[in-house]
């Protein structure tokens, strides 16, 4: 029996996710056999460390290189964070959504001394307060919901980010995704944690879950993976990535999708600002009725007005921790 290699990136969050898959398939059944140790393949987007990440996503900006390794043979599997895959699957390779979904929330982390209670429905920023942020997405929502301070980029893995918040090292608060955060198991007892409610500060489409990349074809392999698979996990990130495809958003588009059982949470940037809507899903059809029904969503996205942001927060889920 010849020995399955699995690939990553040589972030701890990578290398974290490769071994949870990893322990999993183990569990899950004998064949084929794993090497223990994970195959790390350097990729552009930890080597390039431009500001922004805009359009990086749709060009396999973390994944070219691994799915380069898979197609040559040199790895068999490779585990990514869903919203870093690209929705066009590569010739040659199959995505398998695998493995509970974490949670799927954005967290504010703020020094304490930049931590300034509201109670107009803004976050709780001091003004001026320069907050890191990695992407378009959470940049705008920055602009609408703590206009008084200032997004600045900030790039770099998930603990150098927070390293660099305790330095500050040019930032006074960053957002991060809870899944990093909490698969790590980060100290942040320095900093002021907030959970962004994904109904309102709607993350980007397949946040929080994981995906098993590997051949098409490859039989054996998709069968085991097949084994993780979690289905209200699948389903939700099916339809969030479908609508990702159809806006053709990847990060060049600043935009966010989260689905909880039938309902879909929208969010985009357009000329009026951050917009926002909530839709009821159909049944999932494999047509272009499917295409119109998202567009439609899409396109009834209103302004977030002063109203239903002091609602919106006074319904969310603050956390000091």
């Amino acid at each position: 029996m010849s020995v399955r290699h699995i690939g990553s990136r040589g972030s701890d969050l990578a290398l974290w996710q490769s071994r949870t898959v990893l322990a999993a398939l183990r569990t899950a059944g004998a064949a084929p056999a794993w090497d223990s140790e994970i195959t790390v393949i350097t990729t552009r987007g930890d080597v390039d460390q431009s500001p922004y990440l805009a359009g990086s996503v749709e060009k396999g900006f973390f994944t070219k290189e691994l799915e380069v390794a898979l197609l040559e043979r040199r790895i068999d599997l490779v585990v990514h964070s869903l919203k870093d895959l690209p929705t066009a699957v590569p010739a040659g390779l199959a995505n398998h959504t695998i493995l509970p979904r974490a949670n799927a929330s954005d967290w504010l982390l703020i020094r304490r001394e930049f931590h300034a209670p509201r109670n107009d429905g803004l976050l709780p920023l001091a003004a001026g307060a320069r907050v890191g942020a990695s992407s378009l997405r959470r940049g705008a929502l920055l602009g609408r919901f703590a206009p008084q301070a200032k997004s600045v980029p900030l790039r770099g893995n998930v603990p150098t980010r927070v390293r660099k918040l305790g330095m500050q090292d040019g930032v006074d608060a960053i957002v991060l995704a809870a899944a990093g955060l909490t698969r790590l198991e980060l100290d942040l007892s320095q900093f002021v944690a907030i959970e962004l409610a994904p109904q309102w500060w709607v993350p980007a489409p397949g946040q929080g879950a994981l995906a098993g990349q590997c051949r098409a074809g490859d039989s054996e392999i998709a069968a085991q993976v097949s084994r993780l698979t979690d289905a209200a996990c699948a389903d939700a990130v099916r339809w969030e990535r479908e609508f990702l495809r159809v806006i053709e958003g990847g990060c060049s588009t600043p935009f966010g999708c989260h689905v909880v059982g039938s309902r879909a949470y929208l969010g985009i940037a357009g000329a009026q600002g951050w917009m926002a809507s909530q839709v009821e899903l159909p049944g999932f059809t494999e047509d272009k009725h499917r295409d119109e029904f998202i567009r439609g969503a899409v396109a009834g996205c209103k302004p977030v007005d002063a109203e239903s942001l002091v609602a919106g927060a006074l319904g969310r889920a603050v956390l000091a921790r």
